[in-house]
């Protein structure tokens, strides 16, 4: 017997294997035409600028989820010593950020955790602070946008824009030392202006204990801020991030002005810094400005903090609000083949109420980037100078360091 050979079925039986057949051959098809989306709907789930993205059957819900590690390699060397005085190698930042729109296309939320030990500002406020931003978003009005929860204050510049959309591995010692933090509060943005001349205006009504805060005082911070685009918008946003990445065909400028008040702040920083043995009222004022062209690139940033008595004291130890000016400028120019040069300069004077709490400090710095995919993926290598000067000494002292980074998110 023919192994191969199959006897026919039954002629009563052949009209119902035909149809079984038939069936098989068409459900998928018809399943599929059933539950096909129309062609103006995302897919399911796509990979893009906002991350990896999964798409609601509705239009306008989605779930995004992003993240980004930054690993960092430091040399420093001191004058007078021979060698390298120390030596850094690690994560400095590592972090993952959720997205979502539901149920109402005007209402998004935003959350990003931090998990690298130098992320969680665990020195000074002696917890873990991986909560970085927990923020609803209402689009009231097409130029109107309320906020509340925990997120950035409309600061400087540089501090608003992502730490991972800088030129170099780290924002300048003026923002460390003057800078605006997270807070927890409610805040307001209004655009307004015409295309041609753009304007933002943004405000704040927060907790002024920063992100770290468990219990509160009766004080308030009051933050408002005021952005001019005088030649227009920058194409992509690119009044957000740092290098001129989209190479402006125009030139484009930015203008920025920030004032807050911070009563009963209990911080040395303000939303920052070691705590204070009393709550001191604070005043900050940024001024900064960004102008692109054609790969070209150039900031500088104006910064102030007063204080009204801004030492205080436990009866043994001193701990004084960080009073004082700072001032730093930038610039870099991006080639062709997506390798930028850019250089800085930036320095620290302390009030003189706190010299004997604070050095001043000048630091000067070069910096080669290479961008591997914008400011997702690319590659730092820094080589920077750094003077002190103890005001009430006059002696000063300084040192070479050389860092490099590596930055992969998405």
């Amino acid at each position: 017997m023919n192994p191969f050979h199959f006897r026919q079925a039954p002629v009563a039986l052949r009209p119902f294997s035909l149809l079984a057949a038939l069936l098989v051959i068409a459900l998928p098809g018809l399943a599929s035409a059933q539950t096909a989306r129309p062609d103006s709907l995302p897919r399911p789930v796509e990979f893009n600028s906002r991350g990896l993205v999964f798409n609601g059957s509705d239009g306008f819900s989605y779930f995004a989820l992003r993240f980004r590690i930054q690993q960092w390699a430091a040399f420093a060397t001191e004058d007078g010593q021979d060698g390298i005085a120390h030596s850094q190698l690690f994560i400095r930042r590592s972090r993952v950020r959720f997205q979502a729109r539901v149920w109402d296309p005007r209402f998004t939320a935003d959350v990003q955790l931090s998990f690298a030990r130098g992320d969680l500002d665990f020195e000074n406020s002696g917890i873990p602070n991986i909560l970085r931003d927990a923020v609803v978003r209402w689009q009231a009005t097409p130029r109107l946008e309320l906020m509340g929860g925990q997120t950035k204050l409309p600061g400087n510049r540089q501090r608003v824009m992502s730490s991972g959309e800088q030129q170099f591995p780290d924002r300048s010692i003026v923002n460390g030392t003057f800078t605006l933090d997270r807070d927890m509060g409610l805040w307001a943005e209004y655009a307004t202006g015409t295309e041609g001349f753009p304007v933002v205006l943004k405000g704040a009504l927060t907790s002024g204990e920063g992100r770290a805060v468990n219990t509160g005082n009766a004080g308030i911070a009051y933050t408002g801020r005021v952005e001019l685009l005088p030649l227009g918008a920058f194409l992509n946003g690119g009044d957000q991030f740092e290098g001129d990445l989209s190479r402006e065909p125009e030139p484009r400028v930015a203008i920025g002005l920030t004032l807050s008040h911070n009563e009963q702040g209990e911080r040395t920083g303000g939303q920052l810094g070691q705590y204070l043995f009393a709550p001191r009222d604070m005043d900050v004022a940024h001024a900064d400005v960004l102008l692109k062209y054609r790969g070209f690139s150039f900031s500088t940033e104006l910064m102030r903090r007063r204080a009204k008595d801004p030492i205080t004291t436990d009866g043994l130890e001193t701990r004084a609000v960080r009073v004082g000016s700072g001032v730093t400028a930038q610039a870099a120019y991006l080639f062709a083949n997506n390798v930028e040069l850019g250089a800085r300069w930036s320095k620290v004077d302390p009030h003189r109420d706190i010299w004997a709490e604070m050095e001043a400090q000048r630091q000067v710095s070069g910096v080669l980037t290479r961008y591997i995919q914008g400011h997702r993926v690319k590659m730092h290598l820094e080589v920077l100078r750094d003077d002190f000067r103890d005001n009430l000494t006059g002696v000063t002292r300084g040192g070479w360091t050389a860092r490099t980074s590596f930055e992969f998110g998405i």
